[in-house]
């Protein structure tokens, strides 16, 4: 009887573990917030839990000064059991030089716009910048202007981290994500793979198992029409009419596939697991949850 009991209480935990489930994310990167039917139903369906929302741009003006650029408008909202992360981008050139009083401009800003929208304190923010050791210095300093007021408020500082970036200090912040995607030139007609290759991924994987900050990672859905004249680049069409088009001109589609995904996850895994505890993708939009099935999501989500 004991080993009946035994034998059941194994079966049950190895159920339970295969049934582990990592935290499900995704990036809403758009101007304006208007869920459409697909992509409220992907949200419902694959049971994820949190929206990486970009609220605003932080861009140079004509003075040098950084200044917000295209605003969220909130035409809708996300479901009430999804848990929102208000995120800000910042243009590395903004960070050239040290300007006061930016973080608190901009953790005010994101406070009035849950306010007036009426939604809550958001529990985390999160800033997305592709700094470099030029702008290092400047940079942390905002951030540990940032950190103070986000952990006054009980609030969580996040910020994104490019393969890069990896190499370099950890910046001051509680946690980040790492950016598995743009790993290639996309500027250049040979490179077939400038959203993710795993190629490219590979000489910076070493530094990830030694990352001193507790990262999550996300990974892309999204697509690249890149137009290139002479086989020179000119630039992605975001809509058919955003480049004009003469005779002899190539449009040439990049876009990770099913299989450069699970490359990539198999490679965090290896290299440091838990990053996949939460997976996050990139981004949410009709056409970019079309790409793959259900059960295809299932498996990048790590349904197990």
């Amino acid at each position: 009887m004991r080993n009946v009991l035994f034998l059941l209480f194994a079966c049950l935990l190895l159920a339970s573990c295969g049934h582990h489930t990592a935290v499900r994310s995704v990036y809403y990167w758009q101007t304006t917030l208007k869920l459409g039917t697909k992509e409220r139903a992907f949200l419902k369906q694959h049971g994820v839990s949190k929206v990486y929302c970009r609220y605003f741009d932080v861009v140079p003006g004509d003075d040098g000064t950084p200044q917000p650029n295209a605003t969220l408008s909130f035409e809708g909202s996300f479901p009430k059991d999804v848990e929102v992360i208000p995120v800000v981008y910042i243009v590395n050139d903004c960070m050239a030089e040290p300007h006061e009083g930016l973080a608190e401009k901009i953790f005010n800003r994101i406070l009035q716009m849950n306010q007036t929208n009426n939604l809550a304190q958001p529990k985390e923010l999160q800033i997305d910048c592709d700094w470099t050791g030029s702008t290092r210095v400047a940079f942390f300093d905002f951030m540990k202007e940032l950190e103070a007021m986000c952990h006054s408020h009980n609030m969580t500082l996040s910020a994104t981290i490019r393969l890069h970036q990896l190499s370099q200090p950890v910046p001051p912040v509680d946690r980040g994500v790492l950016m598995m995607y743009n790993t290639g030139d996309v500027t250049k007609l040979s490179v077939k793979k400038p959203i993710l290759d795993m190629k490219d991924v590979a000489p910076y994987l070493h530094a990830l198992s030694g990352y001193k900050l507790p990262l999550s990672t996300a990974y892309p859905l999204f697509t690249w029409r890149v137009l290139f004249r002479g086989g020179r680049y000119v630039g992605i069409m975001h809509g058919d009419d955003d480049l004009p088009v003469l005779p002899g001109d190539s449009i040439v589609v990049r876009q990770p596939e099913l299989a450069d995904i699970f490359k990539a996850q198999k490679a965090v895994d290896k290299a440091q697991g838990e990053d996949n505890n939460e997976i996050i993708l990139y981004d949410l939009s009709d056409k970019n949850i079309n790409r793959f099935s259900y059960g295809d999501f299932q498996k990048i989500y790590r349904y197990r």
